[in-house]
């Protein structure tokens, strides 16, 4: 009787092909969520808190499927570094940048999505109360420099992980090495134009994540077509 003989590191990998499906999903819906979320017109502070108000549904539904993203995207970053190989610093240093980054923005996205909306509907009925206008004005102060902080924050750690993952790639051949040029180009861009300007114009938070989709998307399809 004889013993089957012991299986290579690259039988043990796990199939990259449904990570990469799902990593191609996660980006097409990223565009559909950020097509979606809601745009503020208001002028006044009342009006602000009213329209965060009417909102919150919408808010709820765009922010909490986002981070059901972030964690999708997480998984199958996670599969892929082990595809890679667990030998290489780099990418082991790439997912866990990544993993921070996405801790802070899902910190965000409650905080923006879920906790906001709830605070205006709960002052919403007393705006023409001064002291509680007042309260409610404290409050939001507050969510907003926390907001300020976080997402600037993960977009940083993100594009850090993009950037260890791009020096991975940039080793490779072909679509491999290009995705590795491209990552190299956006963690540059993102991590220049997020300490610039803090990712407070909506077009530079807007962009940055776009671009970060773009470069998973372009990860996915490597799985999908078996070059990672």
């Amino acid at each position: 009787m004889t013993s089957s003989p012991n299986p290579s590191p690259a039988d043990l990998r796990p199939d990259g092909k449904g990570a990469g499906f799902v990593l191609v999903a996660c980006s097409a819906l990223t565009f559909l969520l950020l097509a979606n979320h809601p745009s503020g017109a208001a002028r006044t502070f009342a009006d602000m808190v009213r329209e965060e108000a009417g909102n919150a549904g919408r808010d709820a539904f765009v922010h909490g499927t986002f981070i059901g993203v972030l964690a999708g995207q997480i998984a199958c970053l996670a599969i892929m570094t082990i595809r890679l190989g667990l030998n290489r610093p780099l990418g082991i240093a790439g997912l866990v940048l990544t993993a921070i980054g996405a801790s802070f923005m899902t910190a965000s996205m409650l905080l923006d999505g879920l906790v906001t909306p709830a605070v205006a509907a709960r002052y919403v009925g007393a705006l023409d109360v001064a002291e509680r206008q007042n309260d409610a004005k404290a409050l939001f102060v507050l969510l907003g420099a926390t907001l300020s902080f976080l997402m600037p924050a993960g977009l940083l750690f993100q594009g850090a992980g993009l950037a260890c993952w791009s020096a991975v790639f940039a080793r490779g051949v072909g679509h491999v090495r290009a995705i590795g040029v491209y990552g190299a180009l956006v963690a540059i861009a993102n991590i220049a134009s997020v300490a610039a300007t803090g990712a407070k114009p909506p077009h530079v938070l807007t962009a940055t994540i776009v671009l970060l989709a773009v470069a998973y998307a372009l990860m996915g399809v490597a799985l999908l077509r078996r070059c990672l």
